[in-house]
C-alpha cells in the first residue's frame, strides 16, 4: 500500500477519535457553552466561538504558495468546511499580501465567529487591512509555533504563543480546548501543504 493512501487513513482515524472525544466531552449543552465561555473571556472575543477556522499559508522557496484553512464547528473538525486557495501568481513573492488574498476571497462568501491565523503579531496586523464589516464582526487571534521555525529557535523555554490586539497568551499544553486549537492549526498546515503538493506536480507535469 502506497504511503500517501497510509498516511490519509490514519489522518481520517485521528480526525474521527478527536471527533468522539469531543462529543463525548460535551454530552449537552452546559458543558460547551461554559468551555465557549471560558475561551471568549480568555481572549477577549466579540463573539462565542461556535465556528473557528484557521489560516496557513504553504510554499517551499515561494513557489506555488496555496492557502489551507481548516474548520472547526461546535468544536468538532468539519472537513467539508475546509477551503483551498490558489494564489495569484503576482503574490507569490509577498506573504502579507497572500494572507490577505485568501481571506478576502473567504469572506466574499462565508462568515465565522472566529479566524486563526498560522502566526504571530505579523499575520495578525493583516486584520487592519480588511473591510471594516470584516473586522467588527469577526474575531481574530494569531497562534505561532516556535517548533516549526529554524532550528536554532528550538529553545526550551520557548513555547507556542497565542496573540491577540491586546495581550500575549502563552499555549497551556495541559488545557484541553488549547490543544483543539493546535490540532486545527495543524489541520490547516496539512491541507495548505497538499494542495501545494498538488500544484508542484501538475507545474511538473507540464514539464514534461
Amino acid at each position: 500500500m502506497k504511503k500517501s493512501i497510509i498516511n490519509e487513513i490514519w489522518d481520517f482515524l485521528e480526525i474521527n477519535l478527536d471527533n468522539y472525544i469531543v462529543n463525548h466531552v460535551f454530552q449537552d449543552d452546559k458543558n460547551l457553552n461554559e468551555v465557549l465561555k471560558n475561551i471568549q473571556n480568555k481572549f477577549n472575543l466579540k463573539n462565542f466561538p461556535y465556528k473557528i477556522v484557521c489560516l496557513d499559508i504553504s510554499h517551499t522557496s515561494w513557489k506555488n504558495p496555496s492557502g489551507g484553512m481548516s474548520a472547526m464547528l461546535w468544536w468538532i473538525l468539519k472537513k467539508k468546511e475546509y477551503r483551498q486557495f490558489k494564489i495569484p501568481k503576482e503574490l507569490w513573492w509577498d506573504d502579507y499580501e497572500s494572507l490577505k488574498y485568501c481571506l478576502n476571497k473567504y469572506f466574499s462568501t462565508n462568515t465565522v465567529d472566529l479566524v486563526i491565523l498560522d502566526g504571530g503579531k505579523w499575520q495578525l496586523n493583516i486584520v487592519n487591512d480588511l473591510p471594516n464589516d470584516i473586522v467588527e464582526k469577526i474575531d481574530f487571534i494569531g497562534l505561532w509555533k516556535w517548533s516549526a521555525r529554524k532550528r536554532w529557535w528550538k529553545i526550551a523555554w520557548k513555547n507556542e504563543i497565542f496573540y491577540t490586539f491586546e495581550k500575549e497568551i502563552p499555549l497551556d499544553y495541559n488545557s484541553f480546548e488549547d490543544k483543539l486549537f493546535v490540532k486545527l492549526r495543524d489541520e490547516a498546515h496539512r491541507f495548505s501543504n497538499r494542495y501545494r503538493k498538488i500544484q508542484d506536480k501538475k507545474d511538473l507535469h507540464s514539464k514534461i
